[in-house]
């Protein structure tokens, strides 16, 4: 599952922190590197090296099929290995322990964690970097349930040395079909128009099952991809989803339901590739002793905005009284993560990892000066920790914002456009630095000029899995009158499969770029309420 900022505060809000400060590292944490990844964990060696394999020769497969043309070079994903529920709870506390894993792609990181203790770890995983994939190699803006499908349909692959199978079943999914009545099915109808609503109005179990079972039926054979290809260019091109797929299958939803139906009764179909993957060269090496038991600090701390941003989902059934409990206890155990992780380093004094720590968690505290003070001993005109000049520069940002000697505002700006420059050269396939360097330039005379564009295409080329990045370009694009390439951008956003404050957004700047060219906005349906 992809967890928004949203989400993820409310989960990790539901326990205390002083986990991480409780509980003592087992072993030295190991990386892993490949072509396309880079796996961590405080796990064995060999451990370490078969997940690595698995997911470099699933990307392999996925290239086969689907090969990625991009301008820029694609930074290489990291994967965190957690251990059983003891590392869930570090990096989402109070989440279920039944979680095998979770994607999460934002402004401030982009990164999977996968439970391995969990024997759905691996087609977690696989189903994670599906949809990592899809936003890499494609800028289109799929439906819903098919960027759900396709995840679930890749996430049963059998990726072993001496077979390959892709389309095997999911047995989950499976029951849905076998056990369950046709009635008790939500109508394909509003699969092809939902999204995941915290309504209530999509059962989540049914969605994920349907989404899968569509896939996998339009994936079964030559015919069937040929429709699922014209019905997706038909979508794309901004056609109607239900007209489409009667056009591209020749079927009412109803008799397509039916279809789905015999062909999950009888012998579903997977497919043997019949091409080389090669294993692939991992490259494993022991992380730094300060870097380890702070490995989870460094996750959070990235994860957590400094600015946290209201949360006006229409579709949220809460109660103004319930949301309100909700940002309380988030602020609350904000409290303690600035707590524990300023306490873990300074328990590491003079250790590169712990200043990183400390600087990013005196700057949710509000204390910017404190934050740089933290990180003196990285800065200076010859550093070579990326690092820490982006994150300097992200708190010098924070001191200009609050200057109230106007004098001393642009001094802090040019600063961290200073670092930001030192750290591009050092690190010019992270996308945050170009962010960072866009930090610098809102709000400024002439803004966005055509090299303030340029920045957040590149920020978006990097990194077009984080809504920010297109919030932004799009937001940039729109000041220039440039609709159609700003609704290319926010197209994918707002078509998400999971609500939240960024499909909010998204939504509503479309509905200004209709407005601005005489469009009309798109508005979801509300399928009939589930009995």
């Amino acid at each position: 599952m992809r967890i928004s900022t949203l989400l993820k505060t409310v989960i990790m809000g539901v326990a205390a922190l002083s986990l991480f400060a409780a509980m003592p590292a087992r072993a030295e944490w190991q990386r892993a590197e490949t072509e396309h990844f880079i796996i961590y964990g405080d796990v064995s060696e060999r451990t370490l090296r078969t997940y690595a394999t698995k997911i470099e020769r699933f990307d392999a497969l996925l290239r086969t099929y689907y090969p990625i043309e991009s301008d820029v070079q694609i930074p290489k994903l990291e994967i965190y290995l957690a251990d059983g529920a003891r590392d869930m709870r570090r990096i989402l506390p109070g989440g279920s322990n039944s979680i095998a894993g979770f994607y999460s792609a934002d402004a401030g990181r982009i990164y999977t964690v996968t439970n391995i203790s969990n024997p759905e770890a691996l087609s977690t995983l696989f189903h994670e970097y599906a949809h990592h994939f899809m936003f890499q190699m494609s800028a289109e803006a799929y439906p819903s349930w098919f960027v759900e499908g396709f995840a679930e349909y890749y996430s049963t692959v059998v990726m072993e040395p001496e077979k390959i199978e892709v389309g095997r079943e999911d047995r989950g999914r499976m029951l849905m079909f076998t056990q369950l009545g046709s009635n008790e099915w939500a109508p394909l109808a509003d699969v092809l128009k939902w999204r995941i609503s915290r309504s209530g109005r999509a059962r989540i179990f049914d969605y994920y099952a349907q989404a899968w079972a569509l896939t996998h039926y339009l994936m079964s054979s030559p015919e069937r991809q040929r429709m699922l290809s014209q019905y997706l260019n038909a979508v794309i091109r901004g056609g109607d989803p239900i007209a489409a797929m009667q056009a591209a299958t020749g079927r009412t939803p109803d008799e397509l339901q039916s279809d789905l139906r015999r062909y999950f009764l009888g012998r579903i179909t997977y497919y043997t590739p019949q091409i080389d993957i090669p294993m692939p060269e991992v490259a494993t090496s022991t992380l730094a002793p300060d870097e380890g038991p702070l490995i989870w600090f460094d996750l959070r701390l990235d994860d957590t905005p400094v600015v946290v941003s209201p949360d006006n989902d229409p579709d949220d059934p809460r109660s103004a009284e319930r949301r309100a409990q909700m940002a309380r206890e988030a602020a609350e155990h904000r409290a303690e993560l600035i707590t524990d992780a300023l306490a873990a380093a300074a328990r590491r004094p003079g250790q590169r990892m712990a200043m990183l720590v400390a600087a990013r968690a005196h700057r949710l505290n509000g204390d910017p000066a404190a934050g740089l003070a933290a990180l003196e001993p990285l800065l200076s005109d010859t550093s070579t920790d990326a690092d820490a000049l982006r994150i300097a520069a992200a708190l010098l940002m924070d001191q200009a914002r609050a200057e109230t000697d106007s004098g001393n505002a642009p001094s802090r700006r040019r600063l961290a456009m200073s670092y930001l420059g030192q750290a591009m050269e050092l690190k010019p396939l992270d996308f945050r630095i170009y962010l960072g360097l866009n930090d610098t330039r809102r709000g400024q005379t002439a803004y966005p000029t055509a090299n303030d564009i340029s920045t957040l295409e590149v920020a978006t080329a990097l990194a077009p899995q984080a809504d920010e990045s297109r919030l932004r370009l799009a937001e940039a694009y729109m000041s220039r009158s440039l609709w159609s390439e700003a609704k290319t951008m926010l197209d994918p956003v707002a078509n998400a499969p999971h609500p939240g404050a960024d499909r909010v957004r998204a939504r509503s700047m479309l509905a200004t770029i209709a407005s601005a060219t005489g469009g009309v906005a798109a508005v979801d349906e509300a399928p009939a309420a589930t009995p």
